[in-house]
């Protein structure tokens, strides 16, 4: 259990190639025994699947590419996310995965709503795959009320909430099932949406709660109390219906139905993604043994080309084997320069189209963003905790110290509903107007991983300012 935890959690991390045998790989994924299901509400994986709002999804589907190079043998678990109600209109898998012949049923009330099981595989840079599991319950046999429980990422009334949060976890380890993928050695949760995937479990072992434990861990991303999961046990009775064991708040918490105790509970190990994180994480939920591990990325994924090019001609293999990128600091500095010089002007002059306070009619030269100038980016969600706005709270010394030396770029994604991720949004996007010839501000029109990807390979610095934990 120890080794197959820390391999988990360092794939993308710790930049060491583990070498796995692919004959091994093979013949396990041909008879669908796996060592991984990774249950994520969402993976960042194509800006066309709209499956993802931020760092979480970025860092589950980073770790689902690791796993296709490790040889991991290994499944995700998702939701598709259809967002309209018109057939027409609906995001459709159909084109980028196929459909397994398997319908599932989650009862939701006294309805059993029907559950459509979609297959991607993402492929990494060794040209190995492994699956993901998209459930979907944009079923015509379902209400339309049933059907909007996969229609948005994050619901924000709490009753489709607590419903998506049962189809990803308590469909999705019946999806797995049904598709011929269990038994699997270990769960993992990413994040406190997927707890239910652990009752599912328990009922299917006949609530044996050691096995239940054993073979699952739990990784909580989110420092502050907002960003867990509570719901009335009301609720979740009405809702759950049988599915809610009689010692559940013994499980999760007395008061509520909390989602992060609920999978801490049902875990043998927790972890946080930053020694701070694990400190504060700690304070938050006090007598939990919580570990970390530190976030990362799969790195041939965000690298860029003038980059990529350099990184070739010095260090061949770096993909396969990123402790070569130790060696970096031999590369003659005039060559790194060149390549980011490149790809920061391939991020301008896309900068250059977004939308600003005022038309690019009446754009001067002067308005231009150019490679010149040190280049600020902050790409992340807009909530207040990050504080994306907290450059601008003293205008009048920013103007002084940034005055014709440095520009921002912002790019965040908002609910529909999130009214303040929105103000927040409009009032950044306002200080272009204010600071003028002094100071270039702009917020990008829409965020996703192209967007992401033009920012990573090209931002000189990162904004990165959330409020300190105590």
């Amino acid at each position: 259990m120890d080794s197959w935890w820390r391999a988990i959690n360092s794939i993308p991390f710790k930049g060491m190639y583990i070498k796995i045998s692919y004959t091994c790989y093979d013949r396990r994924m041909q008879h669908k025994s796996l060592d991984v299901a990774y249950f994520s509400m969402e993976f960042a994986l194509d800006d066309r699947f709209h499956n993802f709002a931020g760092g979480l999804g970025v860092l589950a589907a980073d770790t689902m590419y690791s796993f296709a190079d490790l040889g991991v043998p290994a499944v995700g678990v998702t939701l598709w996310y259809h967002q309209d109600d018109d057939a027409k209109k609906a995001l459709d898998p159909s084109p980028y995965m196929k459909r397994h012949d398997e319908t599932i049923t989650v009862q939701i009330e006294n309805r059993m709503v029907k559950v459509i099981v979609w297959e991607y595989e993402v492929t990494g840079a060794s040209g190995k795959s492994v699956p993901i599991l998209f459930l979907s319950t944009n079923h015509p046999d379902n209400e339309h009320w049933d059907r909007d429980l996969t229609k948005w990422l994050y619901a924000s009334d709490r009753y489709t909430r607590l419903g998506q949060e049962a189809i990803l976890g308590i469909g999705g380890y019946r999806a797995l099932k049904a598709c011929g993928y269990v038994p699997i050695k270990y769960y993992h949760m990413n994040e406190g949406h997927t707890a239910l995937m652990g009752l599912e479990r328990l009922r299917a072992n006949g609530f044996n709660y050691d096995i239940v434990r054993s073979k699952s861990t739990f990784t909580t991303h989110t420092p502050i109390p907002a960003g867990h999961d509570y719901f009335d046990y009301n609720l979740a009775h009405t809702t759950l219906t049988s599915m809610i064991p009689s010692n559940i708040r013994e499980l999760a918490t007395h008061d509520s139905l909390g989602m992060t105790q609920l999978a801490m509970n049902l875990s043998v190990r927790t972890n946080a993604v930053s020694r701070k994180h694990a400190e504060v994480t700690r304070d938050m939920f006090p007598g939990r043994d919580i570990e970390y591990v530190t976030n990362g990325i799969y790195h041939p994924r965000w690298v860029g080309p003038a980059i990529r090019a350099v990184l070739d001609k010095h260090l061949p293999g770096w993909t396969e084997d990123p402790a070569k990128l130790r060696d970096v600091f031999a590369i003659p500095d005039e060559e790194i320069e060149a390549a980011m010089r490149a790809q920061k002007q391939t991020l301008i002059d896309w900068v250059n189209t977004q939308p600003r306070c005022f038309s690019h009619a009446e754009a001067s030269a002067d308005d231009q963003f150019d490679t010149d100038t040190l280049t600020v980016g902050f790409a992340r969600r807009f909530v207040s905790y990050k504080r994306p706005d907290l450059i601008f709270k003293n205008i009048d010394r920013l103007r002084a110290i940034g005055h014709r030396k440095v520009q921002f770029v912002f790019a965040g994604h908002c609910h529909p509903d999130d009214a303040f991720c929105n103000r927040l949004h409009d009032a950044i996007a306002h200080h272009d107007c204010e600071l003028r010839g002094q100071i270039r501000t702009v917020v990008a029109s829409d965020y996703n991983l192209d967007i992401a990807t033009r920012m990573v390979q090209g931002v000189d610095i990162w904004l990165n300012n959330p409020v300190s934990p105590r």
